[in-house]
């Protein structure tokens, strides 16, 4: 069957459709939500490979606004990459990326995508690296809940809620000087599915903290607010919650945490394409793994 390779084609009603269908059927992946909340924006941008009519494969790129060191760069993701069943190990992927690069290089200054595993080979074929994420590990400071500002969780299906998110998603301060992401519509994607049962809002800091329990300690996967709390204006939150360590999925420059030790990221495999402009041990912030 004659494939048809297309890119900037969401105004097309069906295509749109048939792109739908795809992320669903191979991510289980439902747009919905984020569509009807006017989020799904001209940033997201796919490039596809369509069989009669029907989308097959694609490579997504979500350029984002990267605060590296102190100093404001345009990076691009890779989203959403896969192939329907039927069509794999024919090149199409290779096609897609070879469109999407083209794109990239024109606009953005670096590439970067999470993956597992079972599709890793893939991308070391296409010439991307592999790099080693490190997280801090700090100790729970345990405070009383009384002594500090107040926490509420937050319901992303409540107007009022999500008004704030959507804000503090547009307004919000860099989490780290070393390195940083504001894409608000993808932060509200995370917000809408990933994060929907971990937000947590402090009117008196006017600030989100993203925070979740897992393997006996607490993740904290991003601090969302105007001007960036340090560790002791949240300290009676975190010391809310039993667990004895604290785990902070972003660069904690901004926080003046001191960390006991460091861990390795485990949740996913980051690789870059054009060499990472950063040295040393560093993570992603987690709330950029849509």
């Amino acid at each position: 069957m004659d494939i048809k390779y297309r890119s900037r084609y969401f105004d097309d009603a069906e295509a749109k459709a048939s792109f739908k269908s795809y992320a669903k059927a191979v991510f289980g992946l439902d747009f919905s939500r984020w569509e009807e909340r006017g989020l799904w924006d001209a940033q997201y941008q796919a490039f596809s490979a369509f069989a009669g009519g029907e989308c097959v494969a694609s490579m997504c790129v979500y350029p984002c606004e990267a605060m590296v060191k102190g100093k404001r760069q345009k990076w691009a993701q890779l989203l959403t990459v896969g192939t329907l069943p039927e069509y794999r190990g024919q090149g199409l992927q290779r096609k897609l990326w070879k469109m999407a690069r083209t794109w990239i290089s024109k606009h953005c200054m670096f590439t970067f995508l999470f993956t597992d595993e079972a599709a890793a080979g893939f991308y070391d074929s296409l010439g991307f690296e592999r790099v080693r994420e490190h997280f801090d590990v700090v100790a729970n400071p345990h405070a009383s809940p009384a002594t500090g500002a107040h926490f509420e969780k937050v319901d992303v299906e409540n107007d009022s809620d999500f008004t704030i998110l959507k804000r503090l998603a547009r307004e919000r301060a860099p989490v780290s000087d070393v390195l940083s992401f504001k894409c608000p519509n993808l932060l509200l994607f995370m917000f809408l599915y990933r994060y929907r049962e971990m937000t947590y809002y402090s009117r008196d800091l006017d600030a989100v903290v993203v925070a979740e329990k897992a393997a006996g300690r607490l993740r904290i996967h991003d601090i969302v607010a105007k001007k960036m709390p340090r560790l002791d204006k949240i300290k009676a939150f975190l010391g809310g919650f039993p667990e004895r360590e604290i785990v902070f999925l972003f660069p904690t420059d901004k926080l003046g945490v001191e960390p006991i030790r460091q861990g390795n990221v485990e949740d996913s495999l980051l690789f870059v394409s054009g060499g990472l402009p950063l040295e040393g041990d560093i993570v992603f912030p987690f709330s950029i793994r849509a």
